[in-house]
């Protein structure tokens, strides 16, 4: 249903357990992508007055932002954060930039340019996109796990939970990671009118934060292209893990009922593969001088070249048959939202007792049972499955990792309850 509701909690596994878990991710796509309530008392709750086709900031939007957790002073020192009820808080684009806006800035330069490299304190890879303009990630928090964080001091690098003394993040904490591709004239009306688009958002501009030496803002126009969602529940601690992207991303991986949209059906271009060089479809190769990290040391482009992504592994058939469901509903059909697709559900299977030491025996990506041995989860003839996102963490497709295994071992094994966003504390 087409509801500002998700669903609570998913308890059982049934003998098919890919259609409960997928419409959980789903109904929290929708949920969080309600219009929102904007006043600084109701951040994080939906517009009932609203419909999911309406204008403004969606629930998640409202969240609070990495940085709003993670806040600088005047000299450049960690200070506290704000309480949740406000929209108060330094800006990394200035003290002039309204908190309501959005903003895809970080108080370190270019951070927001690199997906995760899946160690404690690494930034990874840029992905560059086909109008040659840099991908750019934002994280939010909604208020359970945003009070959790900033009431033990831990934002500030102070009492700090390890495995001895670990974390325990509230059942209901909500924390999302989003990609966004600025537009420019390479993008024509009848392309951007296929996405979710935020105007004016305040993002880094490389030329005048290069010439300055520091973070300098411009405003552009920003198109949602992927988005990583992870909720806790009571019966599954570890979270419920779900990612989407927009079908034109890259072309199409699937087979039959298991084929995915292809952009150039609908006539409209792929974000970040050029069906004109084929023979460079792969992905972008891992530690090539474009792909390495960006920083002020190592800045960005003015005038970077495009990469060629493609999705290496289909998405399970089960997903894109409850996709098209969706896609299908009134509500959703007709509005930028049936151009957004589940690309990967992953669970816990053995949610107790959550500890560092328990990764809580996700799945996919490993057997059902506790029991059988993790590294034959998959024989090495059978066809992968996807569980990656291909604009969020491009680079690792091949690899035995998703999102349940990579946030144990940045995270949780450290006593960090799967919060990457600790990581940066080693």
């Amino acid at each position: 249903m087409v509801s500002p509701d998700r669903i609570e909690d998913a308890p059982s596994i049934q003998p098919d357990p890919y259609p409960d878990f997928d419409n959980f991710a789903w109904r929290a796509f929708i949920a969080l992508n309600w219009p929102s309530l904007t006043d600084p008392a109701h951040r994080g709750e939906p517009d009932r007055a609203k419909t999911l086709a309406d204008q403004g900031p969606r629930v998640w939007e409202t969240f609070k932002a990495r940085y709003e957790l993670f806040q600088v002073g005047p000299d450049e020192r960690p200070i506290a954060p704000q309480p949740w009820g406000t929209y108060e808080a330094a800006n990394p684009c200035g003290a002039g930039v309204d908190n309501r806006a959005k903003t895809l800035a970080t108080f370190t330069a270019f951070m927001d340019f690199n997906q995760s490299a899946f160690l404690p304190g690494v930034g990874a890879n840029p992905l560059v996109a086909q109008n040659r303009t840099y991908t750019r990630y934002e994280g939010r928090l909604n208020e359970p796990e945003y009070s959790a964080l900033a009431a033990h001091g831990w934002s500030l690098g102070e009492n700090l939970p390890d495995p001895a003394h670990p974390a325990d993040v509230p059942a209901g904490s909500i924390a999302v990671k989003a990609a966004w591709r600025p537009l420019n004239a390479a993008d024509t009306p009848a392309a951007r009118a296929r996405y979710y688009v935020v105007e004016n958002a305040n993002i880094v501009d490389v030329a005048k934060t290069l010439a300055a030496g520091h973070i300098v803002c411009s405003k552009s126009d920003v198109a949602l292209v992927g988005l990583h969602i992870v909720i806790r529940t009571k019966d599954r601690p570890q979270g419920l893990w779900g990612t989407f992207e927009h079908v034109d991303n890259v072309p199409p991986a699937g087979e039959g009922e298991a084929r995915e949209p292809d952009a150039r059906q609908a006539g409209a271009p792929y974000s970040y593969f050029d069906p004109s060089k084929p023979k460079l479809g792969l992905w972008p190769t891992f530690g090539l001088p474009d792909t390495l990290p960006v920083s002020m040391d190592h800045p960005p482009k003015l005038d970077p070249t495009p990469m060629q992504v493609v999705r290496r592994h289909p998405i399970h058939g089960q997903t894109m048959a409850l996709n098209r469901a969706y896609w299908a509903l009134p509500g959703i059909k007709g509005t930028v939202w049936e151009h957004y697709m589940l690309v990967a559900s992953q669970w816990p299977t053995i949610p107790a007792p959550p500890s560092p030491q328990n990764d809580g025996g996700y799945f996919p990506g490993q057997p059902l049972s506790a029991d059988a041995p993790r590294e034959n989860y998959q024989s090495a003839d059978a066809p992968r499955e996807n569980l990656v996102n291909t604009t969020i963490e491009t680079y690792f497709q091949d690899a035995p990792s998703s999102c349940m295994s990579c946030h144990q071992s940045l995270s949780n094994a450290l006593g960090h309850d799967f919060v990457g966003m600790l990581g940066s504390f080693r």
